[in-house]
């Protein structure tokens, strides 16, 4: 069992932390803002306004992380709002002078205080450059002469103070070294952006050894000089008590000293002197720096910082000063507009509107426009209101407006310069509203495909339509869709209606089939008073008639007129040219017989002559005649090679989804049937992507020429080539395989096949 002694000291041990929790809790509760300066820097059109503060606790304490909210900075006098402020740790350069106090009193405690001053170097804040001063007696026309001028390595600060001794019987000096140290640091620093501080610890008051003052300067100086101009040097002031009353000291002086600089004080005995070193350290570390462009007007300034922490619900507020050399003008409020109801009476068929505008004297004109979010036009007409109110609440009519549509309201302004107003990221429709005109449901008109027909032989496609009332039908739409593939084959264009049947060329994709398929029709139609039809799809076979044998390809050959022709001149030629080798031959003529001459009756005695052998001598007086060599016959030219009819290949591009907000069933789809809308899922698209960021008609891929090109139809969060804005309305060409970027949230990858 737990012994009475113990539970005694449990409990009494919680009622102890019960008390000391709540007020540990409390001092620590930020309580007041304190604006350490303010650093004002001229620009063309602004002041640039950067003010350096310290929130603390009630006991006043520095609070290192109290949980900044929001910051903003109001200038006093005017007419002046709120300006929003940017905050954050400084970082730039601090130039803090240590002086430490080596008078005679120093002399057996000088050991402690060093030790307490190298282990608060550890923690300066990041950029700071400190100097090291020791002080006694100080004459006021003496040099102050620093054992470390202002240097950021901190072990030659550590050094500089290891070498701070007392000098027996030295008096304390205390005004003129602080007031010496705050024209030092304004010789040091050149830019406003530039902090400064002062750590002044002391044993002792400003006197001799005999009780007169040591300093020349007396404590209100010190204080004129340090407040007198922009930026405020802070003296942070740390005493070391002799007993428990401190009184070697002016405390209350030293807290003041710190107060009226916006610094911190802290006073204690020798073994406290690590804490007191540490909490003034603690307080350079817990600046803060606000930021914010503000309109000054010329000559001094006040303004207020308000803090706005987590854990509070009222900001810390404080105000502060300073000085600007010229009068800065306020450029007029921004403008804004923003619709503020959209209500649909379906009685009357019109829409009434609601339209806040922010600051109506700087605006000359408000405009409303409607738009087809589908193909990205303006219905018109757009509604202008002049010199408007805060508040416009007015009717706009349903004329133009189909049933079933997605539609939007987008309100622009126009400045009193005749400008339109952008707003920051450059747009100019300063607020949209989207809708889907529903229109009471009128008597339905039903209607159903009959039939399609594919008519190879007259290259038609025919499509018989049952319409009970096909004079209040206005025009038709649609598609074809190759049942096997589920790619689309052909778009019927919004055309006029003007019977019950429609009859077009028949597609290419399906004119160029060799064996039967099946597809599959949707139609589309607009009535006149803006109501949209759908029949049942109809599937339906295409059945190309059989090829043809070889006599019928030959005599379609010979139908050719070129082919034609050069049959017929071959033939010409070849019946020339027979008449030409059967012609008859032209006979010579034959010299005249010469006179016979007279008989020789001689007989003369000879050897016989031998003719040579393998050659016979020809008889005398035979005259020789050569017949002419028949002519060659006629080569007959090679037939001409068959004409066939090669059509052209038919574009194919493979679309595959890489990036969407949610999975989707359809992420890849082979297209044939240009141009090709590509849209969110639900809008009807050729190619649908589930994104509801997309517009319903978002971008369009199309043909020309064998290139394929992308264009954006105006869509509302924009379509990229390869992380490249398209410009609206306007056909990119792609080249080979691309990623295409459909707002910020969806990708498809594009490959032409």
């Amino acid at each position: 069992m737990i012994s009475k002694k113990r539970l005694f000291v449990g409990l009494l041990l919680i009622i102890i932390c019960g008390l000391w929790l709540p007020s540990a809790s409390l001092a620590q509760a930020p309580t007041n803002v304190i604006v350490v300066y303010p650093a004002a820097e001229p620009q063309e059109d602004s002041m640039a306004l950067s003010v350096f503060f310290t929130i603390v606790d009630e006991s006043g304490r520095p609070i290192s992380r109290p949980g900044i909210e929001t910051v903003s900075i109001q200038l006093l006098g005017g007419n002046s709002l709120p300006t929003p402020a940017t905050f954050s740790d400084p970082n730039t350069p601090f130039y803090i002078t240590l002086l430490l106090d080596a008078s005679g009193s120093m002399q057996n405690v000088m050991g402690s205080v060093r030790e307490a001053a190298q282990e608060a170097i550890n923690n300066t804040p990041p950029n700071a450059r400190v100097a090291v001063i020791k002080f006694n007696d100080l004459p006021i026309d003496d040099v102050i002469r620093p054992i470390q001028n202002f240097t950021s390595d901190m072990v030659l600060v550590k050094g500089a103070i290891n070498a701070v001794d007392s000098e027996p019987g030295a008096p304390t000096c205390l005004y003129n070294v602080a007031y010496k140290s705050i024209e030092l640091l304004d010789e040091t620093t050149q830019n406003p952006q530039e902090r400064q501080a002062i750590i002044l610890f002391t044993d002792g008051k400003d006197e001799r050894a005999d009780g007169s003052p040591c300093s020349q300067w007396k404590y209100e100086d010190v204080i004129n000089r340090a407040t007198r101009a922009l930026p405020i040097t802070p003296i942070h002031t740390i005493g070391l008590c002799s007993d428990a009353t401190c009184a070697n000291l002016k405390r209350e002086e030293l807290r003041s000293m710190a107060k009226e600089t916006s610094a911190f004080s802290a006073t204690g005995d020798q073994n406290s002197l690590g804490q007191l070193f540490g909490e003034i350290m603690e307080g350079l570390n817990s600046q803060f720096v606000a930021r914010a462009n503000v309109y000054a007007r010329q000559g001094e300034n006040q303004a207020v910082l308000s803090v706005k922490l987590r854990d509070r619900e009222a900001p810390l507020t404080t105000t502060f000063n300073f000085f600007s050399d010229k009068d800065y003008d306020v450029p007029p409020p921004p403008v804004a507009a923003q619709f503020t109801s959209l209500i649909y009476d379906s009685n009357q068929d019109v829409y009434t509107v609601g339209v806040s505008v922010a600051n109506p004297e700087n605006v000359q004109k408000i405009v409303v426009e409607v738009w087809d979010e589908k193909s990205g036009t303006q219905v018109p007409p757009a509604q202008e209101f002049d010199n408007p109110e805060a508040s416009l609440q007015f009717e706009r009519p349903t004329e133009g407006l189909s049933a079933g549509r997605e539609y939007s309201f987008r309100v622009k302004a126009v400045d009193e310069e005749g400008f339109m107003v952008a707003d920051e990221e450059g747009e100019t429709t300063l607020d949209l509203a989207e809708f889907v005109y529903e229109p009471p449901a009128a008597d339905e008109i039903q209607f159903v495909i009959k039939s399609v027909q594919a008519n190879f032989n007259n290259n038609q496609l025919l499509i018989d339509m049952d319409i009970p009332e096909a004079s209040q039908v206005n025009s038709y739409e649609g598609f074809i869709v190759d049942e096997d593939t589920g790619a689309g084959v052909f778009e019927f264009t919004p055309t006029l209606f003007d019977g019950a049947q429609i009859q077009v060329d028949l597609p290419p994709a399906i004119a160029q089939i060799e064996e039967t398929r099946e597809y599959r029709a949707t139609i589309f139609l607009s009535t006149k008073d803006g109501r949209r039809l759908q029949a049942e799809p109809y599937q339906f076979k295409a059945v190309p008639p059989p090829p043809p044998g070889l006599l019928l390809r030959i005599w379609q050959v010979v139908q050719i007129p070129i082919v034609l022709a050069v049959i017929l001149i071959i033939i010409l030629s070849t019946i020339g040219l027979i008449i030409y080798w059967n012609r008859p031959a032209r006979k010579e003529s034959l010299p005249s017989p010469m006179p016979r001459p007279p008989i020789d009756r001689t007989v003369i005695t000879a050897s016989p002559v031998v003719p040579s052998q393998g050659r016979s001598q020809p008889a005398p007086n035979r005259q020789a005649h050569t017949a002419p060599k028949p002519p060659s016959p006629p080569v007959s030219p090679k037939p001409a090679a068959r004409a066939g009819s090669a059509g052209s290949a038919q574009p194919r591009l493979r679309l595959e989804i890489t990036k969407s907000p949610s999975p989707s069933g359809e992420s890849k789809k082979i297209i044939t049937r240009f141009p090709c809308v590509i849209g969110r899922e639900g809008g009807g698209g050729d190619f649908n992507v589930p994104d509801p960021h997309m517009s319903r008609r978002h971008a369009e891929i199309s043909v020309r020429g064998g290139q394929f090109f992308v264009t954006d139809l105006g869509s509302r969060n924009g379509t990229f080539i390869n992380e490249t804005k398209l410009t609206p309305n306007t056909p990119t060409p792609l080249t080979g395989s691309a990623v295409i970027g459909l707002g910020r949230r969806s990708k498809i990858k594009v490959d032409p096949r």
